[in-house]
């Protein structure tokens, strides 16, 4: 799952869907992009070989090297849905802006702008969480108009906390490999104990977010799942943590709605 990225763009897609549902847009038909993209981008960026990969994630990068084929068969098809799924739809919007938004995140890993956005100073860290941030909210806004408005603003803004901390304490885990190869990202540059700081301000800046939209429990879900994680970061952990825990941070928002649904059953 973790060779081919599976988790983790279905950790993104399970987001959208939420958002969706926290703040108020239809995401049934932005789902099938939503995973195909991040599938594409992830896949594209580990078959594209890169030293440090080597010392940053060494299991998933020997995983890989016996996956690679499948990782290609599950390129092609994602891009396929890309392709055939605004057809299929009728949206010439969305596949419109779904051949923007896919150079654009593959910039990350391929010079298509001249360099790489990973070798870019800290923009490494705050690139991808942007890009996300932008998928998911950019085709309600431009398609299905929804209103950007101050609610929307702190619902973005909780969001992109919540994106930034899971890159950070990805990067945190990359830190010596990015140091050697001299990639500076944001952890580079602050430091290890910096950074650990800097989780806890994102921490709080979520809650704070989700507090003024007047989501208090997601507030308390924000500190509660991702207060451990800081704590845990403190130490070098082996892959297993980042691979699951890292990337489960995606799948916040979705526990949240699961859990208020279970609790209305109960009252029911």
């Amino acid at each position: 799952m973790h060779a081919l990225h599976i988790y983790g763009a279905v950790g993104i897609a399970v987001f959208g869907w939420s958002l969706g549902r926290w703040a108020g847009f239809a995401s049934g038909k932005l789902l099938p992009l939503w995973l195909a993209g991040a599938l594409v981008v992830y896949n594209l960026d580990r078959l594209k070989r890169d030293p440090v990969d080597s010392v940053n994630t060494p299991e998933r990068v020997r995983w890989h090297a016996m996956l690679r084929r499948w990782s290609w068969l599950l390129t092609a098809a994602s891009a396929l849905v890309l392709v055939l799924w605004p057809l299929w739809i009728g949206s010439g919007g969305l596949l419109l802006l779904t051949g923007l938004a896919l150079p654009l995140s593959l910039s990350y890993s391929f010079p298509l702008l001249g360099t790489r956005m990973k070798d870019v100073p800290v923009l490494k860290t705050l690139f991808a969480p942007l890009v996300v941030l932008a998928a998911v909210l950019a085709p309600p806004v431009l398609l299905q108009g929804l209103a950007v408005s101050p609610a929307l603003m702190l619902a973005a803004g909780w969001s992109w906390a919540l994106l930034m901390f899971n890159m950070v304490l990805c990067d945190l885990r990359d830190i010596e490999g990015d140091r050697a190869a001299g990639t500076r990202s944001l952890p580079v540059i602050l430091g290890r104990n910096r950074t650990q700081g800097l989780l806890w301000l994102l921490i709080v800046a979520g809650a704070i977010c989700a507090v003024m939209h007047g989501w208090p429990i997601l507030a308390c879900a924000t500190v509660t799942l991702l207060g451990p994680l800081a704590l845990a970061a403190h130490r070098r952990r082996n892959e297993a943590f980042y691979e699951w825990l890292a990337e489960g941070t995606l799948f916040l928002p979705a526990l949240v709605e699961l859990g208020k649904h279970l609790a209305h059953r109960l009252v029911a």
